[in-house]
């Protein structure tokens, strides 16, 4: 098992260009891609490069620790995805007069070509408010980072009527807002308080993504 001096020279070599490079193709897979395999890596990625850029602001053992709930988070979604994705496809196999009306939901509400847009929107704005918008004593990787966060985790939240990819949105609005405050005051109780609300978001959208396939199994079997 890597100890935290490990973790550290790997973190070492991670530059700025990489941490930003690696956080924009994290926000643009999950708001492109409708495979929750990829979005899943999208968002353990994004957790991942989160840690090692707070880790310059606080010490490197407490920015650990939004890893580790990154991957306590992921593993919530990948179950809940395992155990919900059968169940659609049975509903997608099922015959209209047998389904009783139901249909398969897409992922999204538009189509890629209106989702690239909008994400190319978002970065024009991101860019915009960087250049013409300085809050308090933020440095401009931080204050760009969290803005390019927040505004792509409320672009997917807009955009998605999946409840896991919902709560991928929550997540990562949570993660640019984390950014942006830390780098302003360095709050370890805000810290930790946006540690547990990642966990108790996790919780909740697990729970309402599968309690629709929890529902329809219990029906069948009484019927």
């Amino acid at each position: 098992m890597p100890s935290l001096n490990d973790l550290a020279s790997a973190f070492a070599l991670l530059g700025t260009h990489e941490l930003e490079f690696g956080l924009v193709i994290a926000v643009g897979v999950v708001v492109l891609v409708a495979d929750w395999r990829i979005a899943l890596v999208a968002l353990a990625a994004q957790y991942l490069l989160v840690a090692v850029l707070l880790s310059t602001l606080i010490p490197l053992q407490i920015a650990a620790v939004r890893m580790i709930a990154g991957g306590l988070v992921a593993m919530m979604f990948y179950i809940t995805a395992r155990r919900v994705q059968p169940n659609r496809r049975r509903r997608a196999q099922t015959p209209p007069q047998e389904s009783r009306g139901l249909t398969p939901r897409a992922i999204f509400w538009v189509n890629l070509p209106f989702r690239f847009v909008g994400l190319t929107l978002v970065a024009v704005g991101v860019i915009a408010a960087s250049d013409q918008i300085v809050l308090l004593n933020a440095p401009l990787l931080f204050w760009v980072t969290g803005l390019w966060l927040t505004m792509g985790g409320l672009l997917t939240i807009a955009l998605t009527r999946d409840a896991l990819r919902l709560g991928m949105g929550l997540l990562f609005f949570t993660s640019g807002f984390g950014i942006i405050y830390l780098s302003i005051d360095n709050s370890l109780v805000i810290y930790a308080l946006l540690v547990i609300a990642d966990l108790v978001i996790a919780l909740a959208i697990a729970h309402i993504a599968s309690a629709p396939a929890h529902f329809q199994g219990k029906r069948r079997g009484e019927m």
